[in-house]
Formats: C-alpha cells, sequence, structure tokens
C-alpha cells in the first residue's frame, strides 16, 4: 500500500515509517501538511496518516484539502489530545479513523488491515 505519512514529531514519523516499511509498504513521510500536499498528485496514496496538531496546516485542514483534491483516499488522524470537538471534525470530515498518540501500532496496523481487506 502507498502511504502518505504527516507528522512534524520526528521520532513518532520515523518508528511509524519503520513499522510500515518493515510491513512492505511504500511510505512517503512529511514534516508539514503544506509538503504532503505537495505529492499527493504523484505519489496517489491509498492512505493518509496524519498528526492533527501541527504548526501551520494542522491535521484537520489537511483532511479538508485532501478531500477537495481526492475525496476518497482514507485518512487517519492521530492527536495526543482526545477533546470530544476535535474527534467530531475529523468524523465530520470523513476520517477513517481517529487514534490517541502516543499510537499503538498494532491498533494502526489493524486499521490498516481493515482497509486492505475492504
Amino acid at each position: 500500500m502507498r502511504i502518505l505519512l504527516v507528522d512534524d514529531d520526528d521520532d513518532i514519523r520515523r518508528s511509524i515509517e519503520a513499522c510500515l516499511v518493515d510491513r512492505d509498504h511504500e511510505v512517503r513521510a512529511y514534516v508539514s501538511a503544506r509538503e504532503a500536499l505537495a505529492v499527493m498528485e504523484f505519489f496517489d496514496p491509498q492512505l493518509v496518516i496524519s498528526d492533527i496538531q501541527m504548526p501551520g496546516m494542522d491535521g484537520i485542514q489537511l483532511l479538508g484539502r485532501i478531500r477537495d483534491v481526492n475525496g476518497d483516499v482514507p485518512v487517519i488522524l492521530m492527536t495526543s489530545e482526545l477533546a470530544v470537538d476535535t474527534a467530531v471534525k475529523a468524523l465530520r470530515a470523513r476520517a477513517y479513523d481517529y487514534l490517541k498518540k502516543p499510537v499503538d501500532l498494532k491498533a494502526l496496523l489493524g486499521c490498516i488491515q481493515r482497509l486492505e481487506t475492504g
């Protein structure tokens, strides 16, 4: 699966990227939403995984832009704050899933497996 990963936290981004690459996914990892959007068209991800709290464009805004460009690509959002209003915004923007950070890699892999098996 082609996965676009966006997180401004270097340790978390590298950890998730390594886990996904170990499972034979093609991963492009970026620090910012703007960088990720710049590669969306030519990378054509099958999944986007993004942090919500990022400087500049946050994950909810990124999700909205992704929906404008490619309405069908699933997006998993991650956050260290499980605020109800943020969860509601994510679901209204049609996030595939919403995971608490630090991310349980087994839970993330379970989400990806559900996507792969349809």
